[in-house]
């Protein structure tokens, strides 16, 4: 019999809050339960009303609780895409050797430099979400990607940094805090990349989009690390508020239309009448399916013309991607991925490969009834926080390896700080 230690991953996004929790067992990991609810509380991409969305929260972990059986506790996670946040590159450097002789690089140093990184961005105003090193500078000449037991007397790092403003975290944390109490926390995006990515598609480059209910957030990664991150502001939502101006009806009704009977691209449809309730709720109407799709369609034109013009800077920026465009193409992740031949919509503006990202480790875990949530794009964010959790996990875990993690590294500073 498994030892009972479930974690519970839960991903608030704008529209959806979206919950799975799963334990580990000699066989791997068991996802046990699987929900999705509507979020409340948040309006334009924050949250307004704590009450609601903790409400939200109640609704979600007692759907998760009848499936398990028992009282959820254990290590729980979370991720957001609401609030602000931006990507910037920083550098740091440590001087190793102050006399002639060159020293050793060691673990302890790349540690140090971090906290050096941390003590110089971290605010009453930032916080730092996640951190990725992009390479390392031995005596301002020689670029590594590892220094370990390499020798010199100055060493330079080079990260990428995700950081967000504390006043957000703090809210969502006293949002979850009766509910879940604490939580590790990661942005939604990060976790999405983490789960649908393989290592190849990061370090040799390639461009991933979160099809969001409030913004599509564009993420290019090159060395394993991302290298621009582009907040678009036009999403899904959008895509709903133009089917129910056109038609006439409410926001309810224009998202099951896009739900059931959404499709991306109008040509060669069979003829088919849909029908759906006006405004007022009782009055019956009807619509072809190609009307449907032509609204839906021009829609999502607009929100992949505005993902090219990222694509084009970032092969204008990045000699890596100047021959040959991004090697790995684009990933489609978030609800909005599920949108029927939204892959052929995006190709025909991309003109280049378009894919729905697929959670890449589904051998490790066991799913008894609908595996299919284990390739439905709305859960890549709360797969990928476990993901992200096991990566921290690791250090604690494996005896052999001394340094410390990211998260290890931010609680001694604080702890140093205060």
């Amino acid at each position: 019999m498994s030892r009972w230690s479930p974690v519970i991953s839960i991903d608030i996004g704008n529209d959806t809050l979206k919950g799975i929790v799963i334990n580990y067992t000699s066989d791997g990991k068991e996802i046990l339960a699987y929900s999705a609810v509507k979020s409340k509380g948040i309006e334009l991409g924050d949250i307004k009303d704590v009450v609601s969305l903790n409400d939200s929260m109640n609704i979600l972990i007692e759907n998760l609780e009848e499936q398990v059986g028992k009282i959820l506790k254990g290590d729980f996670l979370v991720s957001s895409s609401c609030g602000n946040f931006e990507l910037r590159e920083i550098r740091e450097e440590l001087i190793l050797s102050e006399d002639e002789n060159n020293a050793v690089v060691n673990e302890k140093h790349l540690d140090e430099i971090k906290e050096l990184l941390l003590r110089e961005v971290i605010n009453d105003n930032n916080l730092v979400y996640h951190l990725f090193t992009k390479r390392y500078i031995l005596d301002g000449k020689k670029i590594v990607f590892n220094p370990v037991d390499m020798t010199a007397k100055k060493l330079e790092a080079v990260y990428s940094l995700i950081i967000g403003d504390t006043i957000h975290r703090s809210i969502v944390d006293y949002a979850t805090r009766d509910t879940i109490g604490e939580a590790d926390y990661f942005l939604s995006t990060v976790s999405a990349g983490e789960a649908i990515l393989t290592g190849m598609e990061k370090d040799s480059g390639v461009m991933h989009v979160d099809m969001g209910y409030h913004t599509t957030v564009v993420t290019v990664y090159l060395n394993n690390a991302p290298v621009m991150l582009v907040r678009i502001p036009v999403a899904i939502r959008h895509v709903i508020l133009d089917i129910a101006r056109v038609l006439r009806t409410s926001i309810y009704e224009a998202e099951r239309l896009l739900k059931i009977h959404g499709i991306a691209m109008f040509e060669n449809i069979e003829p088919f009448k849909i029908e759906y309730k006006a405004l007022d709720g009782r009055t019956s109407l009807e619509t072809e399916r190609e009307r449907l799709a032509r609204i839906i369609h021009a829609r999502l034109r607009e929100i992949f013309m505005k993902v090219r013009r990222v694509y084009r800077d970032a092969v204008l920026n990045f000699d890596e991607f100047k021959d040959l465009g991004i090697p790995g193409g684009i990933v489609l992740s978030g609800g909005g991925a599920n949108i029927a031949r939204i892959t052929d919509v995006a190709s025909d503006i991309m003109r280049c490969s378009v894919r729905v990202g697929n959670f890449i480790y589904t051998e490790d875990f066991i799913i008894e009834e609908n595996e299919n949530v284990l390739n439905d794009p709305m859960f890549a964010s709360t797969l990928g926080n476990i993901v992200l959790y096991e990566k921290t996990e690791d250090y604690y875990n494996n005896p052999v390896k001394s340094r410390r993690s990211f998260s290890e590294i931010i609680s001694n500073f604080f702890k140093k700080l205060f």
